[in-house]
C-alpha cells in the first residue's frame, strides 16, 4: 500500500522544468551549491507564507528512466487552509486530485480512488509537503523533514527537505521548493529510483483574491 500509494501520488502530483521556452527569469544555477543559510534566513522565509488560500496555473514534466520522453502535464491548483490542496489537469487529460490531511482522492472521469493518510505516516508526511509549508507550518514539517534553505528572502531561494525517516527516503529522496522574494517559482520531487518531477507554478493569486465558488468547485464541493 506504500508504494503503491506514494507512486500514484507521484505520479498525481508530479515533480526539469516544464515549460516549452524559459522564461526570462529563473533560479540561478548554483543556487542548490551554495552554503546553507542561517536560522534566521529561514524565519523569514517561513513568515511570508501562512496563507489562507492560493490558486495557481501549473506546467509539469516527470523525467522516468524508463521513459525515452519526459511526461507532461498542465492545469489549475488551489489550496485552501481549511482543506488542502485540490490540482485540476487540463492535459494530458482531466483530471482531479485533492489532498487533504486524511486522504488523497483522484478522480478521473466517473472512476474515484481514495488513499487514506492516517494508514502510513510517510506517505501522509510526503502528501502534505506543500500544503504543511503554504500554512506557514515549520514545526510540522520539520517533524519528518531536515529543512534546509538556500538563499534568501531578499532574493531567489531554495527549500530542500530531506526524509528523515529511512523507510520514506527509500522511496522519495528530497523535494526543493523554489521562490524569489515572497513568489514560489517551482516544486521538485525527486524519488529514490532517480526519477524527477518538475512543477512550475505560475499566474499565483492568493487569500482574498481567490473567489469562495471558485475554491469549493475546485474542491468539488458544489
Amino acid at each position: 500500500m506504500m508504494t503503491r500509494g506514494l507512486v500514484a501520488l507521484a505520479l498525481a502530483l508530479g515533480v526539469a522544468f516544464a515549460h516549452a521556452a524559459p522564461p526570462a527569469d529563473e533560479p540561478p544555477a548554483n543556487l542548490l551549491s551554495a552554503p546553507p543559510a542561517k536560522a534566521a534566513a529561514l524565519d523569514a522565509i517561513f513568515a511570508q507564507f501562512k496563507l489562507e488560500r492560493l490558486r495557481c496555473k501549473f506546467s509539469e514534466e516527470k523525467r522516468i528512466a524508463l521513459l525515452a520522453k519526459p511526461l507532461r502535464a498542465t492545469g489549475t491548483m488551489y489550496f485552501s487552509r481549511d482543506i488542502g490542496v485540490a490540482r485540476l489537469s487540463e492535459t494530458p487529460k482531466k483530471e482531479q486530485l485533492v489532498v487533504t490531511p486524511t486522504v488523497v482522492r483522484i478522480r478521473k472521469g466517473t472512476r474515484t480512488e481514495e488513499i487514506p493518510l492516517d494508514k502510513s505516516k510517510d506517505l501522509k508526511a510526503f502528501a502534505l509537503i506543500f500544503p504543511t509549508l503554504l500554512r506557514g507550518d515549520r514545526a510540522g514539517l520539520q517533524q519528518a523533514f531536515t529543512i534546509t534553505l538556500r538563499g534568501s528572502d531578499k532574493d531567489w531561494w531554495a527549500l530542500t527537505f530531506v526524509p528523515k525517516s529511512a523507510s520514506l527516503a527509500k522511496l522519495v529522496t528530497k523535494v526543493v521548493v523554489f521562490g524569489k522574494k515572497t513568489d514560489l517559482f517551482s516544486l521538485q520531487v525527486t524519488e529514490q529510483s532517480g526519477d524527477t518531477t518538475n512543477t512550475r507554478l505560475l499566474e499565483i493569486t492568493k487569500n482574498a483574491d481567490v473567489p469562495d465558488a471558485e475554491l469549493k468547485a475546485a474542491f468539488g464541493l458544489q
